[in-house]
């Protein structure tokens, strides 16, 4: 594992305006041209940025709420509704923050073959950043976008990822293996190395591709095959894992080592803490993850046992319980912790796993869209090298792949223990039935992926087939006449580019399968898994 870390650039860059330009009420800003600026000043910058935004408080408040890995107390975000400081916040970020670097040393260096290969590189990490901004609002400004303009139209949702795929591919045939190359302390994903940006790129087209197999199926399957056919340049090893790493000073280190170690006492009230739905899929399965991702309970009712907090502590209208309500009144230091290689200070942020590399290419095999191996064989690889990442001894990788309902294909027993694998209310199950190996592998991507929130809450999205009771206590009239809502799809657009942008906004609105609301489904996704147990 690489042991490079973001370094905190104390580097103005032209992210801070001049006077003329304070204050921006839109995130389509062209800086002022940063020629003196080196290209690893700003990927440094890019990067930084970026994990900061997906890994801080972003991931605090919506993302690890949304993938259902934690548990969050707090205002309006986190009870499924909008607040729109925050949303604005995020998006000019983005845009400003996290894409500009990388497209300012495309805009000045495109055209000097001394930096082929660095342009090519902030071109994949620019898309990489692109592919979460559309699986978070749907349509949004790309083509024109960072131009400087005030007015920006917006790009469809579909027209997007067909681009980024196509993008993508260009930036991993563009990379000459003995070209230019960033300085490794300047590179805090790859400390330099080509081919591993080569491999991140064609993995990213594969996850991409895959992400829209339910929209366009037929443009998935071809993109997959072509992917497939060199497979040999996706990532195919546990050191060829997309990540970096905060460090170990008060101006680098991790967002959640701050907030849930430095500062905890200061924010008992509203500490991550491990979710209901992460014990429901491990404990009953003796997962031997458990103790890397989470620490029994050291007080309160669950004092020794993992215990997962609900989305909330209330019961859903009309039902009540035999022994009464058990979370009622308890706060989140009653529950289990997250675990200490998550809280570390120079903590790792995953970009694309070699592990969840296994299983993207585990479900293709499973489509028949190419692959050297059988999905079985994928899946298998993708379980040990998540677990081998912690430690875990051999034996018991091979225990847990033994067992019914994660060997492949295979059905658990729930026989005098179903309530094992069911949340408190009884209304969802973590339990495998019957065979369903797209279902395991949907599953063990989502374990492996442990707070790597972002794309676990897109895995959810595009899927639909792992079972996550609503939030029983949503913000305002989310709820309606039931009382509860599901996670949200999406992001509104910011109330700023209402302003600011209107027309673009009102034709994006067009493009959306309902109102510009968090419960409104993108292109890419499934319809909402309903429960049959709540009133519709």
């Amino acid at each position: 594992m690489k042991n490079t870390y973001i370094k905190l650039l104390f580097l103005l860059f032209t992210l801070s305006f001049t006077s003329c330009q304070k204050e921006l009420e839109t995130t389509n800003i062209n800086p002022n041209n940063p020629n003196s600026v080196d290209p690893e000043y700003l990927l440094n910058t890019s990067v930084l940025k970026t994990i900061n935004l997906f890994g801080g408080d972003m991931r605090r408040v919506t993302l690890s709420h949304y993938s259902n890995y934690v548990s969050v107390g707090g205002g309006q975000l986190q009870r499924y509704y909008t607040f729109a400081s925050t949303v604005n916040s995020y998006w000019q970020t983005l845009y400003v923050s996290c894409l500009q670097p990388v497209h300012q040393i495309q805009l000045n260096y495109a055209d000097n073959p001394s930096y082929k290969n660095r342009v090519a590189i902030a071109r994949i990490f620019e898309s990489y950043i692109y592919a979460n901004i559309v699986a978070i609002w749907g349509s949004v400004p790309k083509t024109n976008a960072l131009t400087g303009e005030v007015y920006i139209s917006y790009d469809k949702e579909e027209d997007i990822y067909l681009n980024l795929l196509n993008d993508l591919k260009e930036a991993a045939n563009a990379i000459d293996l003995k070209g230019d190359i960033y300085p490794a302390n300047a590179d805090p994903i790859f400390a330099g190395n080509l081919l591993k940006w080569k491999k991140f790129a064609n993995t990213l087209r594969l996850r991409i591709a895959l992400q829209i197999s339910n929209a366009s199926s037929g443009k998935a399957a071809e993109i997959v095959g072509d992917v497939l056919s060199n497979e040999v340049n996706t990532i195919s090893s546990a050191d060829e894992t997309a990540n970096a790493f905060w460090g170990a000073t008060s101006d680098t280190w991790s967002f959640l080592y701050n907030y849930n170690v430095v500062e905890a006492q200061a924010n008992a009230a509203n500490l991550n803490v491990i979710g209901e739905s992460l014990i429901q899929h491990m404990l009953p399965y003796n997962d031997p993850r458990l103790p890397v991702y989470a620490k029994p309970a050291k007080q309160g009712p669950f004092v020794g046992q993992y215990a997962g907090q609900p989305k909330a502590s209330q019961l859903p209208k009309g039902v009540s319980l035999p022994n009464g309500n058990p979370h009622s009144s308890l706060a989140p230091a009653d529950y289990s912790q997250i675990g200490d290689y998550f809280l570390k200070s120079n903590a790792e942020y995953v970009f694309l796993s070699f592990e969840e590399a296994c299983f993207l290419k585990a479900e293709a095999a499973l489509k028949g869209w190419g692959g050297a191996k059988t999905a079985e064989q994928y899946y298998n690889e993708g379980v040990t090298a998540s677990m081998k990442k912690y430690g875990i001894a051999q034996q018991a990788i091979n225990n847990y792949l033994a067992q019914p309902g994660i060997k492949w294909n295979s059905a658990v027993d729930t026989t005098g223990r179903g309530p094992e694998f069911q949340d408190f209310l009884g209304i969802t199950t973590s339990a495998i039935l019957q065979p369903d190996p797209f279902r395991q592998i949907v599953m063990q991507t989502w374990l492996a992926g442990f707070y790597n929130a972002m794309d676990a809450w897109t895995l959810i999205r595009r899927t639909q087939i792992l079972e996550f009771p609503p939030h029983f206590n949503p913000d305002g009239g989310e709820g309606g006449t039931v009382g509860y809502a599901y996670i949200p799809q999406r992001l509104n657009y910011p109330p700023n580019e209402y302003q600011v942008n209107k027309a673009a906004v009102n034709s994006a609105l067009s493009w959306l399968n309902g109102p510009d609301e968090l419960k409104t489904k993108l292109w890419f996704a499934l319809p909402v898994k309903r429960n049959p147990a709540l009133p519709q």
